[in-house]
Protein backbone atom coordinates (compact mmCIF):
# COMPACT_ATOMS: atom_id res chain seq x y z
CA UNK A 1 0.00 0.00 0.00
CA UNK A 2 1.33 3.28 -1.04
CA UNK A 3 0.05 7.01 0.20
CA UNK A 4 0.90 9.74 -1.66
CA UNK A 5 1.53 13.18 0.13
CA UNK A 6 -0.12 16.25 -0.05
CA UNK A 7 2.28 18.51 -1.24
CA UNK A 8 4.95 16.47 -3.97
CA UNK A 9 8.16 18.33 -4.23
CA UNK A 10 10.07 18.90 -7.40
CA UNK A 11 13.24 16.74 -7.35
CA UNK A 12 16.86 15.91 -8.31
CA UNK A 13 16.98 12.18 -6.98
CA UNK A 14 14.96 9.76 -5.52
CA UNK A 15 15.23 8.37 -1.89
CA UNK A 16 13.80 5.25 0.09
CA UNK A 17 13.93 5.93 3.64
CA UNK A 18 13.01 2.94 5.95
CA UNK A 19 11.55 3.66 9.54
CA UNK A 20 9.54 5.56 11.55
CA UNK A 21 11.21 7.43 14.55
CA UNK A 22 11.32 10.87 14.81
CA UNK A 23 15.49 10.79 15.44
CA UNK A 24 17.14 8.93 13.15
CA UNK A 25 14.56 8.65 10.20
CA UNK A 26 13.08 12.10 10.47
CA UNK A 27 16.29 13.80 10.86
CA UNK A 28 17.31 11.41 7.64
CA UNK A 29 14.21 12.89 5.72
CA UNK A 30 14.87 16.32 6.72
CA UNK A 31 18.28 16.49 5.18
CA UNK A 32 17.67 15.03 2.02
CA UNK A 33 14.56 16.93 1.22
CA UNK A 34 15.86 19.91 1.96
CA UNK A 35 18.05 19.06 -0.53
CA UNK A 36 15.18 18.96 -3.43
CA UNK A 37 15.47 14.67 -3.28
CA UNK A 38 12.48 13.14 -3.51
CA UNK A 39 11.93 11.41 -0.09
CA UNK A 40 9.78 8.14 0.02
CA UNK A 41 9.27 6.07 3.61
CA UNK A 42 8.49 2.66 4.17
CA UNK A 43 7.40 2.57 7.85
CA UNK A 44 6.15 0.51 10.49
CA UNK A 45 4.02 2.71 12.29
CA UNK A 46 1.95 4.51 9.70
CA UNK A 47 0.43 7.04 12.58
CA UNK A 48 4.18 7.69 13.10
CA UNK A 49 4.46 11.81 14.16
CA UNK A 50 7.49 11.86 11.56
CA UNK A 51 4.93 10.62 8.49
CA UNK A 52 3.22 14.26 8.47
CA UNK A 53 6.60 15.70 7.52
CA UNK A 54 6.22 17.99 4.71
CA UNK A 55 9.40 16.45 2.82
CA UNK A 56 8.10 12.85 2.45
CA UNK A 57 6.67 12.95 -0.86
CA UNK A 58 4.87 9.11 -0.39
CA UNK A 59 4.40 6.47 2.10
CA UNK A 60 4.85 2.76 1.42
CA UNK A 61 3.56 0.00 3.75
CA UNK A 62 5.68 -3.37 3.31
CA UNK A 63 4.68 -6.13 4.84
CA UNK A 64 7.11 -7.87 7.61
CA UNK A 65 9.51 -10.09 6.91
CA UNK A 66 7.97 -13.40 7.98
CA UNK A 67 8.31 -17.17 6.58
CA UNK A 68 11.68 -16.75 4.99
CA UNK A 69 10.79 -12.89 3.70
CA UNK A 70 9.04 -14.05 0.64
CA UNK A 71 6.45 -12.11 0.56
CA UNK A 72 8.71 -8.77 1.81
CA UNK A 73 11.42 -9.98 -0.74
CA UNK A 74 8.49 -9.55 -3.95
CA UNK A 75 6.96 -6.40 -2.36
CA UNK A 76 10.34 -4.66 -2.16
CA UNK A 77 11.52 -5.81 -5.89
CA UNK A 78 7.88 -4.21 -7.12
CA UNK A 79 8.47 -1.27 -5.49
CA UNK A 80 12.15 -0.99 -6.56
CA UNK A 81 11.11 -1.51 -10.04
CA UNK A 82 8.15 0.97 -9.73
CA UNK A 83 10.15 4.32 -8.44
CA UNK A 84 14.12 3.73 -9.35
CA UNK A 85 15.23 5.10 -6.34
CA UNK A 86 18.52 6.26 -6.25
CA UNK A 87 19.54 5.56 -3.14
CA UNK A 88 18.06 3.27 -0.12
CA UNK A 89 18.51 4.13 3.84
CA UNK A 90 17.94 1.87 6.57
CA UNK A 91 17.34 3.68 9.97
CA UNK A 92 17.34 0.42 11.93
CA UNK A 93 18.51 -3.28 11.70
CA UNK A 94 14.71 -4.45 11.32
CA UNK A 95 15.09 -2.90 7.89
CA UNK A 96 18.92 -3.23 7.57
CA UNK A 97 19.06 -6.95 8.17
CA UNK A 98 16.46 -7.75 5.21
CA UNK A 99 18.11 -5.30 2.70
CA UNK A 100 21.93 -7.17 3.31
CA UNK A 101 20.60 -10.52 3.17
CA UNK A 102 18.64 -10.08 -0.15
CA UNK A 103 20.78 -7.32 -1.82
CA UNK A 104 21.88 -9.23 -4.65
CA UNK A 105 18.54 -10.10 -5.09
CA UNK A 106 17.09 -6.62 -5.23
CA UNK A 107 17.16 -4.32 -8.48
CA UNK A 108 20.05 -2.15 -8.93
CA UNK A 109 20.21 0.88 -6.58
CA UNK A 110 22.88 2.50 -3.74
CA UNK A 111 21.74 0.52 -0.22
CA UNK A 112 23.69 2.16 3.02
CA UNK A 113 24.29 -1.04 4.34
CA UNK A 114 27.61 -2.15 5.90
CA UNK A 115 30.04 -4.94 4.17
CA UNK A 116 30.05 -8.38 5.80
CA UNK A 117 33.05 -7.49 7.27
CA UNK A 118 31.74 -4.28 9.00
CA UNK A 119 27.99 -6.01 9.97
CA UNK A 120 30.28 -8.78 11.77
CA UNK A 121 32.07 -6.10 13.63
CA UNK A 122 29.60 -3.47 13.91
CA UNK A 123 26.43 -5.33 14.44
CA UNK A 124 27.83 -7.69 16.85
CA UNK A 125 28.83 -6.41 20.39
CA UNK A 126 30.98 -9.37 21.58
CA UNK A 127 32.77 -8.77 17.88
CA UNK A 128 32.91 -4.95 18.76
CA UNK A 129 34.34 -5.54 22.13
CA UNK A 130 37.14 -8.18 20.61
CA UNK A 131 37.83 -5.74 17.66
CA UNK A 132 38.50 -2.74 19.96
CA UNK A 133 41.01 -5.17 22.47
CA UNK A 134 42.90 -5.49 19.53
CA UNK A 135 43.39 -2.53 18.28
CA UNK A 136 44.28 -1.10 21.61
CA UNK A 137 40.68 0.50 22.45
CA UNK A 138 39.38 0.71 25.58
CA UNK A 139 36.24 -1.45 27.06
CA UNK A 140 34.66 -1.71 29.84
CA UNK A 141 35.70 -5.30 32.17
CA UNK A 142 33.41 -8.09 30.85
CA UNK A 143 33.04 -11.83 30.58
CA UNK A 144 30.81 -13.78 27.93
CA UNK A 145 28.74 -16.25 29.69
CA UNK A 146 29.99 -19.83 29.87
CA UNK A 147 27.66 -23.27 30.03
CA UNK A 148 29.80 -23.70 33.23
CA UNK A 149 29.44 -20.15 34.78
CA UNK A 150 27.80 -19.49 38.06
CA UNK A 151 27.12 -16.73 39.90
CA UNK A 152 29.93 -17.41 42.18
CA UNK A 153 32.45 -17.81 39.31
CA UNK A 154 30.85 -14.32 37.97
CA UNK A 155 31.81 -12.47 41.10
CA UNK A 156 35.03 -13.85 41.19
CA UNK A 157 35.98 -11.63 37.87
CA UNK A 158 33.53 -8.83 38.21
CA UNK A 159 32.23 -6.47 40.76
CA UNK A 160 28.41 -5.40 41.09
CA UNK A 161 26.70 -3.81 39.88
CA UNK A 162 27.47 -5.08 36.30
CA UNK A 163 25.77 -5.02 32.97
CA UNK A 164 24.42 -7.81 31.26
CA UNK A 165 23.69 -7.97 27.90
CA UNK A 166 22.84 -9.58 24.57
CA UNK A 167 25.21 -9.84 21.65
CA UNK A 168 22.88 -8.92 18.91
CA UNK A 169 19.89 -5.91 19.44
CA UNK A 170 18.47 -7.51 16.71
CA UNK A 171 18.61 -11.22 15.36
CA UNK A 172 17.36 -14.08 13.32
CA UNK A 173 14.73 -15.36 13.12
CA UNK A 174 13.10 -13.37 15.57
CA UNK A 175 13.94 -10.11 13.73
CA UNK A 176 10.85 -8.16 15.29
CA UNK A 177 11.88 -8.81 19.19
CA UNK A 178 14.80 -6.29 20.33
CA UNK A 179 16.85 -7.75 23.04
CA UNK A 180 17.12 -5.86 26.27
CA UNK A 181 20.19 -5.08 28.57
CA UNK A 182 20.07 -5.53 32.09
CA UNK A 183 21.55 -3.73 35.22
CA UNK A 184 22.17 -6.50 37.64
CA UNK A 185 22.90 -5.17 41.32
CA UNK A 186 22.83 -7.22 43.75
CA UNK A 187 23.15 -11.55 43.89
CA UNK A 188 19.77 -12.51 44.14
CA UNK A 189 18.85 -10.59 40.29
CA UNK A 190 22.18 -12.61 38.85
CA UNK A 191 20.74 -15.67 40.35
CA UNK A 192 17.53 -15.03 38.87
CA UNK A 193 19.28 -14.19 35.64
CA UNK A 194 20.94 -17.47 35.54
CA UNK A 195 17.93 -19.42 36.20
CA UNK A 196 16.27 -17.97 33.82
CA UNK A 197 19.03 -18.23 30.84
CA UNK A 198 20.30 -20.42 28.45
CA UNK A 199 23.78 -21.25 28.66
CA UNK A 200 24.53 -22.70 25.87
CA UNK A 201 23.89 -19.72 22.88
CA UNK A 202 26.37 -17.67 23.59
CA UNK A 203 24.31 -15.02 23.48
CA UNK A 204 24.66 -13.07 26.70
CA UNK A 205 27.52 -11.24 27.95
CA UNK A 206 28.31 -9.19 31.42
CA UNK A 207 30.61 -5.87 31.65
CA UNK A 208 31.33 -4.39 34.65
CA UNK A 209 29.57 -0.55 35.60
CA UNK A 210 32.00 2.09 34.35
CA UNK A 211 31.31 4.95 35.98
CA UNK A 212 30.68 8.34 33.95
CA UNK A 213 28.29 9.93 31.27
CA UNK A 214 27.93 8.92 27.65
CA UNK A 215 28.90 10.04 24.30
CA UNK A 216 29.07 9.38 21.14
CA UNK A 217 31.46 10.06 17.81
CA UNK A 218 29.74 9.87 14.58
CA UNK A 219 31.71 9.59 11.38
CA UNK A 220 31.06 9.00 8.09
CA UNK A 221 33.67 7.01 6.17
CA UNK A 222 34.70 5.69 2.83
CA UNK A 223 37.14 2.06 2.63
CA UNK A 224 37.55 3.22 6.77
CA UNK A 225 38.59 6.77 5.86
CA UNK A 226 37.14 9.07 7.79
CA UNK A 227 35.84 11.96 5.69
CA UNK A 228 33.45 13.72 8.21
CA UNK A 229 33.39 13.42 12.54
CA UNK A 230 31.32 15.16 15.26
CA UNK A 231 31.60 14.44 18.88
CA UNK A 232 28.81 14.91 21.02
CA UNK A 233 27.71 14.82 25.38
CA UNK A 234 24.73 13.92 26.80
CA UNK A 235 23.27 16.56 28.96
CA UNK A 236 20.94 14.45 30.56
CA UNK A 237 21.09 11.15 31.43
CA UNK A 238 18.26 8.24 32.73
CA UNK A 239 18.65 4.30 32.64
CA UNK A 240 21.21 4.56 30.17
CA UNK A 241 19.34 6.81 27.71
CA UNK A 242 19.51 10.18 26.72
CA UNK A 243 17.24 12.73 25.32
CA UNK A 244 19.24 15.91 25.69
CA UNK A 245 22.49 16.52 24.45
CA UNK A 246 25.22 18.90 23.06
CA UNK A 247 28.30 18.98 20.38
CA UNK A 248 31.47 19.14 21.89
CA UNK A 249 35.02 19.35 20.29
CA UNK A 250 36.28 16.32 18.71
CA UNK A 251 38.73 14.08 21.13
CA UNK A 252 41.69 13.37 18.89
CA UNK A 253 42.40 10.32 21.05
CA UNK A 254 38.96 9.11 20.71
CA UNK A 255 39.23 10.05 16.94
CA UNK A 256 41.82 8.05 16.59
CA UNK A 257 40.34 4.70 18.34
CA UNK A 258 37.46 5.21 16.26
CA UNK A 259 39.47 5.58 12.85
CA UNK A 260 41.70 2.36 13.80
CA UNK A 261 38.40 0.56 13.92
CA UNK A 262 36.96 1.86 10.81
CA UNK A 263 40.25 1.31 8.90
CA UNK A 264 40.70 -2.41 9.85
CA UNK A 265 37.12 -3.48 8.35
CA UNK A 266 37.18 -0.77 5.95
CA UNK A 267 34.12 0.25 6.47
CA UNK A 268 31.74 2.52 4.19
CA UNK A 269 29.09 4.53 5.42
CA UNK A 270 27.26 6.12 8.74
CA UNK A 271 28.34 4.96 12.14
CA UNK A 272 27.95 6.41 15.68
CA UNK A 273 30.69 5.26 17.98
CA UNK A 274 29.37 5.32 21.81
CA UNK A 275 31.87 5.64 24.71
CA UNK A 276 31.17 6.58 28.43
CA UNK A 277 33.22 9.32 29.96
CA UNK A 278 34.94 9.46 33.41
CA UNK A 279 34.78 13.16 33.64
CA UNK A 280 36.98 12.59 36.91
CA UNK A 281 39.65 11.03 35.81
CA UNK A 282 39.31 11.42 32.39
CA UNK A 283 39.25 7.85 31.59
CA UNK A 284 36.69 6.65 28.51
CA UNK A 285 35.86 3.19 27.13
CA UNK A 286 33.95 2.16 24.11
CA UNK A 287 29.74 0.77 24.70
CA UNK A 288 28.83 0.12 20.98
CA UNK A 289 28.60 1.05 17.54
CA UNK A 290 25.35 1.95 15.90
CA UNK A 291 26.37 1.11 12.35
CA UNK A 292 23.30 3.13 10.24
CA UNK A 293 21.78 6.39 11.39
CA UNK A 294 21.50 6.99 15.41
CA UNK A 295 19.10 8.64 17.75
CA UNK A 296 20.84 11.75 17.95
CA UNK A 297 21.37 12.16 14.16
CA UNK A 298 18.88 15.88 14.26
CA UNK A 299 21.72 17.64 16.47
CA UNK A 300 24.74 17.07 13.75
CA UNK A 301 22.51 18.44 11.05
CA UNK A 302 21.29 21.21 13.00
CA UNK A 303 25.13 21.92 13.78
CA UNK A 304 25.69 22.15 10.12
CA UNK A 305 27.65 18.71 9.35
CA UNK A 306 24.64 17.02 7.11
CA UNK A 307 25.28 13.39 7.50
CA UNK A 308 22.22 12.06 5.78
CA UNK A 309 23.46 14.33 2.47
CA UNK A 310 26.71 13.51 2.59
CA UNK A 311 25.77 10.05 2.52
CA UNK A 312 23.80 10.34 -0.77
CA UNK A 313 26.65 12.42 -2.33
CA UNK A 314 29.04 9.72 -1.75
CA UNK A 315 27.10 6.92 -2.35
CA UNK A 316 24.98 8.26 -5.29
CA UNK A 317 27.38 10.90 -7.14
CA UNK A 318 30.15 10.01 -5.97
CA UNK A 319 31.45 13.09 -4.26
CA UNK A 320 33.58 12.88 -0.97
CA UNK A 321 32.84 15.27 1.45
CA UNK A 322 35.41 17.91 2.86
CA UNK A 323 35.99 17.78 6.42
CA UNK A 324 34.04 20.58 8.00
CA UNK A 325 33.94 22.25 11.28
CA UNK A 326 31.03 23.01 13.67
CA UNK A 327 30.12 24.99 16.56
CA UNK A 328 30.23 23.36 20.36
CA UNK A 329 27.57 23.76 22.66
CA UNK A 330 24.75 23.57 20.95
CA UNK A 331 22.14 21.58 21.92
CA UNK A 332 19.36 18.80 20.90
CA UNK A 333 16.53 18.08 22.85
CA UNK A 334 13.74 15.22 21.95
CA UNK A 335 10.97 17.07 23.86
CA UNK A 336 8.43 14.27 24.85
CA UNK A 337 10.83 11.51 26.19
CA UNK A 338 13.18 14.73 27.86
CA UNK A 339 10.02 15.27 29.96
CA UNK A 340 9.64 11.90 30.80
CA UNK A 341 13.02 11.78 31.69
CA UNK A 342 12.44 15.47 33.91
CA UNK A 343 9.18 13.38 35.91
CA UNK A 344 11.53 10.19 36.68
CA UNK A 345 14.35 12.69 38.51
CA UNK A 346 12.04 14.77 39.77
CA UNK A 347 10.02 11.54 41.67
CA UNK A 348 13.80 9.98 42.47
CA UNK A 349 14.24 13.34 43.67
CA UNK A 350 10.92 13.59 45.67
CA UNK A 351 11.76 12.76 49.21
CA UNK A 352 14.03 15.96 49.25
CA UNK A 353 11.77 19.01 48.24
CA UNK A 354 14.46 21.16 47.56
CA UNK A 355 16.80 19.20 45.76
CA UNK A 356 13.30 18.69 43.79
CA UNK A 357 12.93 22.24 42.93
CA UNK A 358 17.35 22.95 41.99
CA UNK A 359 16.44 20.49 39.68
CA UNK A 360 13.30 21.52 38.21
CA UNK A 361 14.63 25.47 38.30
CA UNK A 362 17.79 24.29 35.80
CA UNK A 363 15.44 22.44 33.94
CA UNK A 364 13.46 25.08 32.60
CA UNK A 365 16.67 27.58 32.60
CA UNK A 366 17.81 25.34 30.37
CA UNK A 367 14.81 26.81 27.78
CA UNK A 368 17.22 30.12 27.72
CA UNK A 369 18.92 27.80 25.34
CA UNK A 370 16.22 28.50 22.62
CA UNK A 371 15.91 31.76 23.03
CA UNK A 372 19.40 32.65 22.01
CA UNK A 373 19.42 29.83 19.01
CA UNK A 374 21.82 27.22 20.88
CA UNK A 375 18.69 24.63 21.11
CA UNK A 376 17.46 22.77 18.78
CA UNK A 377 14.70 20.40 18.89
CA UNK A 378 14.29 16.67 16.85
CA UNK A 379 10.50 16.87 15.97
CA UNK A 380 9.87 20.17 16.21
CA UNK A 381 11.72 22.48 13.16
CA UNK A 382 10.84 25.82 12.19
CA UNK A 383 10.76 24.76 8.55
CA UNK A 384 8.74 21.67 9.26
CA UNK A 385 6.32 22.00 12.08
CA UNK A 386 3.50 19.15 12.15
CA UNK A 387 5.69 16.31 13.16
CA UNK A 388 6.25 18.04 16.46
CA UNK A 389 2.89 19.14 16.68
CA UNK A 390 1.27 15.76 15.96
CA UNK A 391 3.47 14.16 18.47
CA UNK A 392 2.30 16.74 21.12
CA UNK A 393 -0.93 15.69 20.07
CA UNK A 394 -0.76 11.70 20.21
CA UNK A 395 1.16 12.27 23.82
CA UNK A 396 -2.05 14.11 25.21
CA UNK A 397 -4.14 11.82 24.02
CA UNK A 398 -2.88 8.63 24.70
CA UNK A 399 -2.16 10.02 28.37
CA UNK A 400 -4.84 12.44 29.17
CA UNK A 401 -7.79 13.33 28.15
CA UNK A 402 -8.60 13.08 24.78
CA UNK A 403 -7.77 8.86 24.79
CA UNK A 404 -10.75 8.76 27.36
CA UNK A 405 -13.10 10.71 25.20
CA UNK A 406 -12.36 8.76 21.86
CA UNK A 407 -12.51 5.17 23.47
CA UNK A 408 -15.99 6.69 24.55
CA UNK A 409 -17.00 7.74 21.09
CA UNK A 410 -15.18 4.66 19.77
CA UNK A 411 -17.78 2.03 22.33
CA UNK A 412 -20.70 4.33 21.28
CA UNK A 413 -21.24 2.94 17.75
CA UNK A 414 -19.56 -0.22 18.10
CA UNK A 415 -22.31 -2.76 19.29
CA UNK A 416 -24.97 -1.10 16.71
CA UNK A 417 -22.45 -1.21 13.79
CA UNK A 418 -21.30 -4.60 14.49
CA UNK A 419 -24.46 -6.16 14.54
CA UNK A 420 -25.65 -3.62 11.13
CA UNK A 421 -22.77 -5.97 9.43
CA UNK A 422 -23.77 -9.32 10.32
CA UNK A 423 -27.51 -8.49 9.53
CA UNK A 424 -26.66 -6.74 6.88
CA UNK A 425 -24.44 -9.96 5.45
CA UNK A 426 -27.13 -11.72 6.34
CA UNK A 427 -29.71 -10.37 4.35
CA UNK A 428 -27.69 -10.37 1.20
CA UNK A 429 -26.68 -14.09 1.36
CA UNK A 430 -23.05 -12.69 1.83
CA UNK A 431 -20.63 -14.19 3.59
CA UNK A 432 -19.06 -11.91 6.50
CA UNK A 433 -15.73 -12.33 7.46
CA UNK A 434 -14.45 -11.82 10.64
CA UNK A 435 -11.31 -11.66 12.47
CA UNK A 436 -10.40 -11.62 16.00
CA UNK A 437 -6.98 -9.94 16.41
CA UNK A 438 -4.68 -10.02 19.91
CA UNK A 439 -1.31 -9.30 20.59
CA UNK A 440 0.38 -12.78 19.61
CA UNK A 441 -2.26 -15.05 18.40
CA UNK A 442 -1.80 -17.75 20.87
CA UNK A 443 -4.24 -17.30 24.09
CA UNK A 444 -7.33 -14.68 23.25
CA UNK A 445 -7.91 -14.64 19.45
CA UNK A 446 -7.53 -18.10 18.70
CA UNK A 447 -9.51 -19.24 21.32
CA UNK A 448 -11.91 -16.45 20.38
CA UNK A 449 -12.00 -17.86 16.83
CA UNK A 450 -13.14 -21.27 17.50
CA UNK A 451 -15.58 -20.65 19.89
CA UNK A 452 -17.03 -17.90 17.43
CA UNK A 453 -17.12 -21.16 14.83
CA UNK A 454 -19.14 -23.47 17.54
CA UNK A 455 -21.65 -20.77 18.71
CA UNK A 456 -22.10 -20.12 15.10
CA UNK A 457 -22.17 -23.48 13.44
CA UNK A 458 -25.30 -23.33 11.36
CA UNK A 459 -24.38 -20.15 9.83
CA UNK A 460 -21.26 -21.24 8.66
CA UNK A 461 -22.18 -19.97 4.90
CA UNK A 462 -22.74 -16.59 6.21
CA UNK A 463 -20.07 -15.89 8.59
CA UNK A 464 -16.83 -17.04 8.23
CA UNK A 465 -14.18 -16.55 11.36
CA UNK A 466 -10.06 -16.32 11.65
CA UNK A 467 -7.67 -15.04 14.10
CA UNK A 468 -4.34 -13.25 14.26
CA UNK A 469 -2.14 -11.65 15.86
CA UNK A 470 -0.61 -7.91 15.90
CA UNK A 471 2.95 -8.76 16.83
CA UNK A 472 4.77 -9.97 13.61
CA UNK A 473 5.78 -13.63 14.56
CA UNK A 474 3.83 -16.86 13.20
CA UNK A 475 3.93 -20.15 14.06
CA UNK A 476 3.86 -20.18 17.51
CA UNK A 477 2.15 -22.68 19.67
CA UNK A 478 -0.75 -21.46 22.60
CA UNK A 479 1.27 -22.17 26.02
CA UNK A 480 -0.04 -25.13 28.16
CA UNK A 481 -2.32 -22.88 30.66
CA UNK A 482 -3.98 -21.78 27.59
CA UNK A 483 -5.00 -25.34 26.19
CA UNK A 484 -5.52 -26.49 29.62
CA UNK A 485 -8.35 -23.91 30.01
CA UNK A 486 -9.43 -24.22 26.64
CA UNK A 487 -10.45 -28.01 27.10
CA UNK A 488 -12.49 -26.90 29.96
CA UNK A 489 -14.51 -24.47 27.66
CA UNK A 490 -14.57 -27.35 25.37
CA UNK A 491 -12.03 -25.75 22.85
CA UNK A 492 -8.91 -27.72 21.49
CA UNK A 493 -5.59 -25.67 20.97
CA UNK A 494 -3.40 -28.19 21.19
CA UNK A 495 -2.87 -28.14 17.30
CA UNK A 496 -3.30 -23.89 17.13
CA UNK A 497 -0.26 -22.23 15.27
CA UNK A 498 -0.18 -18.34 15.31
CA UNK A 499 -0.31 -15.73 12.37
CA UNK A 500 0.62 -12.22 12.13
CA UNK A 501 -2.44 -9.99 11.27
CA UNK A 502 -1.28 -9.43 7.53
CA UNK A 503 -2.79 -6.63 5.35
CA UNK A 504 -4.95 -8.63 3.00
CA UNK A 505 -6.16 -10.86 5.52
CA UNK A 506 -7.13 -7.34 7.41
CA UNK A 507 -8.72 -5.65 4.28
CA UNK A 508 -10.58 -8.77 3.34
CA UNK A 509 -12.68 -8.84 6.82
CA UNK A 510 -15.96 -6.85 7.27
CA UNK A 511 -14.97 -6.44 11.00
CA UNK A 512 -11.97 -6.96 13.38
CA UNK A 513 -12.55 -7.37 17.36
CA UNK A 514 -10.00 -6.81 19.40
CA UNK A 515 -9.32 -6.78 23.12
CA UNK A 516 -8.15 -4.15 25.14
CA UNK A 517 -6.51 -0.66 24.46
CA UNK A 518 -3.03 -1.65 23.47
CA UNK A 519 -4.64 -3.87 20.46
CA UNK A 520 -6.57 -0.82 19.53
CA UNK A 521 -3.86 1.13 19.74
CA UNK A 522 -1.50 -1.23 17.58
CA UNK A 523 -3.70 -2.17 15.04
CA UNK A 524 -4.63 1.05 13.88
CA UNK A 525 -0.97 2.11 14.14
CA UNK A 526 -0.18 -0.61 11.61
CA UNK A 527 -4.14 0.01 9.67
CA UNK A 528 -5.06 3.33 10.43
CA UNK A 529 -7.58 3.26 7.75
CA UNK A 530 -9.60 0.51 9.07
CA UNK A 531 -10.67 2.00 12.05
CA UNK A 532 -14.25 2.04 11.07
CA UNK A 533 -14.21 -1.79 11.00
CA UNK A 534 -12.47 -2.15 14.69
CA UNK A 535 -14.59 -3.04 17.29
CA UNK A 536 -13.75 -3.95 21.12
CA UNK A 537 -15.08 -7.62 22.02
CA UNK A 538 -16.53 -6.10 24.96
CA UNK A 539 -19.08 -3.95 22.94
CA UNK A 540 -21.85 -5.98 21.67
CA UNK A 541 -23.12 -6.60 25.25
CA UNK A 542 -25.30 -3.56 26.37
CA UNK A 543 -24.24 -1.79 29.69
CA UNK A 544 -21.24 -4.00 29.75
CA UNK A 545 -19.07 -3.47 32.83
CA UNK A 546 -16.17 -5.09 31.15
CA UNK A 547 -14.55 -2.90 29.45
CA UNK A 548 -11.79 -4.97 28.13
CA UNK A 549 -10.78 -8.75 28.15
CA UNK A 550 -6.76 -8.36 29.23
CA UNK A 551 -3.95 -10.99 28.01
CA UNK A 552 -3.99 -13.61 30.68
CA UNK A 553 -0.41 -14.89 28.90
CA UNK A 554 2.28 -15.57 31.93
CA UNK A 555 -0.44 -15.46 34.95
CA UNK A 556 -1.88 -18.20 36.23
CA UNK A 557 -4.91 -21.55 35.40
CA UNK A 558 -8.05 -19.35 36.85
CA UNK A 559 -7.09 -16.47 34.92
CA UNK A 560 -7.10 -17.90 31.85
CA UNK A 561 -10.49 -20.10 32.58
CA UNK A 562 -12.24 -16.08 33.61
CA UNK A 563 -10.29 -14.70 30.20
CA UNK A 564 -11.72 -17.34 28.12
CA UNK A 565 -15.36 -17.09 30.35
CA UNK A 566 -15.55 -13.52 28.99
CA UNK A 567 -14.52 -14.12 25.50
CA UNK A 568 -17.91 -16.75 25.98
CA UNK A 569 -19.96 -14.12 27.30
CA UNK A 570 -18.97 -11.45 24.27
CA UNK A 571 -18.93 -14.29 21.65
CA UNK A 572 -22.81 -14.97 23.20
CA UNK A 573 -24.21 -12.29 23.10
CA UNK A 574 -22.87 -11.73 19.34
CA UNK A 575 -25.16 -14.55 18.62
CA UNK A 576 -28.15 -13.01 20.15
CA UNK A 577 -27.78 -9.88 19.12
CA UNK A 578 -27.40 -11.19 15.16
Amino acid sequence: MSINAINPMTTSGKALVMGDDTRSFLATVRSLGRKGIEVHAAPFNMRAPALSSRYICKVHLLPYYLNGGVEWLEAMQKLMQAEQFDLIIPCEERSLLPLYKHQHELPACALAIPSQRALEAFFDKINTRNLATQLGVPVAKGKQLLTTDTADTLLAELTLPIIAKQRKSYSWPELYVRTTVEMIENRSQLDSLLRNTHKDNGHIFFEQMFAGRGLGVSVLCKQGVVLQAFEHHRAHELSGSSYYRNSAPLNPARLAAVSRMTVAVEFTGLAMFEFKLNENTGEWILLEVNARPWGSMPLPVAAGIDFPYLLYQMLVKGDLALRRTYQPNIYGRNLIPDLWQLRSHLQELSPNRGRQLAHLFRWVSEWRRVLIGCEHHDAMVFDDMRPGWVEIKQFLAEHFWLRLTSCKRHRSVGTISLAARIISAQAKGKPVHIVFVCQGNICRSPYAELKAKQFFGCMSEQVRFSSAGILPRNRRGSPSLAIEAAKQHGIDLTNHKSQHAFEPMMRDAKAIIIFDEINLKNVLDRYPDMQDKVYLICEVIKNNTITEVNDPNGLDLNVFLQTYGQIDTCINHMKIKS
